[in-house]
C-alpha cells in the first residue's frame, strides 16, 4: 500500500512538472540558485528565450529587473540579469529602459547612448515634478522681466511654479541623476558632444548658468567639418553645434548682453531647424537695443508663407509692441487682432481638452483611443496641435508598452505560469501603472505648457491694447495733433555692397532673414519702452567663450 501511495505521489509530481511552462521552469532554475558567472549567463539567456517564445517579451525585461534587484539572489545571477537588462534597454526604449531608469544611477557603467537617453528622461521628469509657471502678464509695460535661469527669450519670462518641498526635492534629484549620467560619458567617446549637450541642459535646469555655458562652449568650439568620417556624423555634430549656439545666445540674452546674444543668434546656420527660433529670439535682442527696424524685419521673415506651420504666437505681441513704441497705433492694433484671430481659438480648444484630462489615467485613455478620441474630444481649432503632441515618439512608445504589458500580465493567468504570476506579476502590474502615469503626465504637461504660454500672451495682448487706448486718449486730449499723423519716412541707407530692394508682398527664399522694416523718423511724442535688465551688468563669460571659432 505504501509503495502504491509513493508511486501516486511521483506520478502527480511528474504531471505537475510536465504542466509547468518552459518559461516558469527556466525561472525556477535561476531563482535563489547558486552558480558561477558563465552558468548564470547561460540560464538567464534561456529564461529570456523561453519568455519570448511564450509571447512575454516585456515580462522578460520585468524578470531581469526582479532578479537584478533581489538581494537574495546570488551575485552572479544579479550581475548577469542586469547585464542582459542593459543590453535590452539599449535596443528597447520602452519597458526595459523604464525598468533601468528606476535603478540606482550609481550602479555599473551604462553604454553611452543608453546613459544619455536615461538622462534626458530624468530631465523631463524633473519638469513634470516642478514645472515652469506663467509670469505676471505685463505688470508694467515699462518693465518687462527676463529670467536669468530659463533664458528662453520670452518676455515676460516664466518663473518657477510653486510646488511642495517634496516635489522640489524630487525634481532636484532627477536633475542630479541626469547630470551624473551625462558625466559618465568619457572624453573622446563618439557621443561626447551629446553628453555636453545633456549636461548643459541639466545645468540650466539646476540654475547653474556658468556650468551650462561651459558645456555649450565645449560643443560650439568643435571646429566645423569635424570629425572626419561619415557625413551623418558630421551633420549630427553640426546640428548639436547649432543648438549649443542657440543656448549660449539665450544665456547671454538672459544676462543682459544683447550684443553678444545677437552675434550668437546670427551664427546659427540657415539650414538648421533652430534657425527660425534664433531669428525670432534675436528680434527681442534688437528690440532691447532699440533696433526696431531689424526686429520687425525678422518678424516679416517669420510670417512668410513658407513657415506657417511653425509656432511663434509671441511674434505678433512683439510686432505690436514695437509698432506701439513708434506711435503706429493702428498697425499695432492690427497685429494684436491677427494674434487674437489666430491663437484665441487654439487656446480655448486646448483649455477644453485640458479640462477633460484631469488625471494621468484619463490622459492615457485619450492617447490609447487614437484618432477616434481625437475627433470626439478635441475641438477643430486645436485638433492639429493636439494631434502633433500625441504623436510624439516617446508618448507613442509609452502607450504601446503599457498596452502590451497589460496583455502579458493577463496572459500570466494561464495554467503552467503560476510561478511567474506569483514572482513577476506584482512587478509587472506596478510597471504598467508607472508607464500609464508617465505617458499621461507627459501629455498633460505638454498641453498645459502650450496652453499657459498662450494664456500669458493673451494677457499681454490685452494689457498692450489698454496701453494703446490710453496713449490715444492722451494724444486726443493734447495740443499735439501732429503726433497722430504718420511719421515722415526717410529713404533708408544701405552699405556699398548692399542693394535696396523694396518688399512688395512677394517672398523669395534667398532674402529670408535679411528684411529691414523701414519705420522712418519716429513720431512726435513717442513713448519709448526701456526693458529693465536683470542685473547691473552681464555675468562674466567663461574664458573658453572667446575661443569659439
Amino acid at each position: 500500500m505504501k509503495q502504491l501511495a509513493a508511486a501516486l505521489v511521483l506520478s502527480l509530481a511528474a504531471t505537475s512538472a510536465r504542466a509547468e511552462a518552459p518559461a516558469a521552469t527556466a525561472f525556477r532554475r535561476l531563482d535563489g540558485e547558486k552558480m558561477g558567472a558563465d552558468e548564470a549567463r547561460t540560464r538567464v539567456a534561456a529564461l529570456v528565450s523561453a519568455l519570448s517564445e511564450a509571447g512575454l517579451s516585456n515580462t522578460a525585461a520585468v524578470a531581469l529587473s526582479v532578479l537584478a534587484g533581489d538581494e537574495h539572489q546570488s551575485e552572479s545571477v544579479r550581475a548577469s540579469a542586469r547585464e542582459e537588462l542593459i543590453a535590452r534597454a539599449t535596443q528597447d526604449q520602452g519597458v526595459a529602459q523604464a525598468l533601468l531608469a528606476r535603478q540606482d544611477a550609481q550602479g555599473p557603467k551604462l553604454p553611452s547612448g543608453l546613459a544619455l537617453r536615461l538622462a534626458r528622461g530624468h530631465l523631463e521628469r524633473s519638469l513634470q515634478l516642478a514645472p515652469l509657471a506663467e509670469g505676471v502678464a505685463f505688470q508694467s509695460i515699462q518693465q518687462p522681466s527676463v529670467s536669468a535661469t530659463a533664458g528662453d527669450g520670452q518676455m515676460p519670462a516664466k518663473v518657477a511654479a510653486p510646488s511642495s518641498a517634496d516635489q522640489q526635492k524630487a525634481a532636484a534629484e532627477q536633475v542630479d541623476r541626469a547630470r551624473f549620467l551625462a558625466s559618465s560619458v568619457p572624453a573622446g567617446d563618439p557621443l561626447e558632444a551629446d553628453a555636453h549637450e545633456v549636461a548643459g541642459l541639466a545645468a540650466l535646469a539646476a540654475g547653474d548658468s556658468e556650468g551650462a555655458q561651459r558645456e555649450f562652449v565645449a560643443i560650439a568650439s568643435i571646429p566645423p567639418g569635424s570629425p572626419a568620417g561619415a557625413p551623418e556624423a558630421r551633420e549630427a555634430l553640426e546640428a548639436r553645434r547649432d543648438r549649443a549656439l542657440l543656448q549660449l545666445a539665450r544665456i547671454a540674452y538672459a544676462g543682459g548682453d544683447d550684443k553678444r546674444a545677437d552675434q550668437l543668434y546670427g551664427r546659427v546656420s540657415r539650414g538648421a531647424p533652430e534657425w527660425l527660433d534664433a531669428l525670432f529670439e534675436a528680434s527681442w535682442a534688437h528690440f532691447r537695443r532699440g533696433e526696431d527696424e531689424r526686429a520687425l524685419g525678422n518678424l516679416l521673415t517669420l510670417h512668410a508663407p513658407f513657415f506657417q506651420g511653425r509656432f511663434f504666437p509671441e511674434s505678433f505681441i512683439l510686432k505690436a509692441l514695437v509698432l506701439y513704441e513708434n506711435c503706429r497705433y493702428g498697425d499695432a492694433r492690427t497685429a494684436l487682432a491677427q494674434f487674437e484671430q489666430r491663437y484665441r481659438p487654439l487656446h480655448d480648444g486646448l483649455a477644453e481638452v485640458q479640462s477633460r484630462l484631469q488625471t494621468p489615467q484619463t490622459a492615457y485613455d485619450f492617447l490609447a483611443g487614437g484618432p477616434v478620441e481625437l475627433t470626439q474630444m478635441v475641438p477643430a481649432s486645436a485638433r492639429n496641435e493636439v494631434a502633433r503632441l500625441t504623436h510624439e515618439p516617446d508618448l507613442q512608445s509609452s502607450v504601446a508598452a503599457a498596452a502590451q504589458l497589460g496583455q502579458e500580465v493577463d496572459a500570466l493567468d494561464r495554467p503552467g505560469f503560476q510561478l511567474l504570476a506569483l514572482r513577476l506579476g506584482p512587478a509587472a502590474r506596478q510597471l504598467r501603472i508607472e508607464l500609464l502615469e508617465t505617458s499621461g503626465r507627459k501629455l498633460i504637461s505638454r498641453l498645459s505648457g502650450e496652453r499657459s504660454d498662450l494664456r500669458e500672451l493673451l494677457g499681454q495682448s490685452l494689457r498692450l491694447s489698454y496701453e494703446i487706448s490710453g496713449r490715444e486718449k492722451e494724444l486726443a486730449a493734447s495740443n499735439e495733433p501732429a503726433a497722430m499723423a504718420p511719421p515722415r519716412r526717410e529713404r533708408p541707407t544701405v552699405e556699398e555692397d548692399e542693394v535696396l530692394w523694396p518688399f512688395e508682398g512677394e517672398y523669395w527664399r534667398d532674402e529670408l532673414g535679411t528684411y529691414r522694416y523701414h519705420l522712418g523718423q519716429r513720431c512726435k511724442g513717442g513713448k519709448k519702452v526701456t526693458p529693465v535688465q536683470t542685473a547691473a551688468k552681464p555675468p562674466p563669460e567663461p574664458k573658453a567663450a572667446a575661443q569659439i571659432p
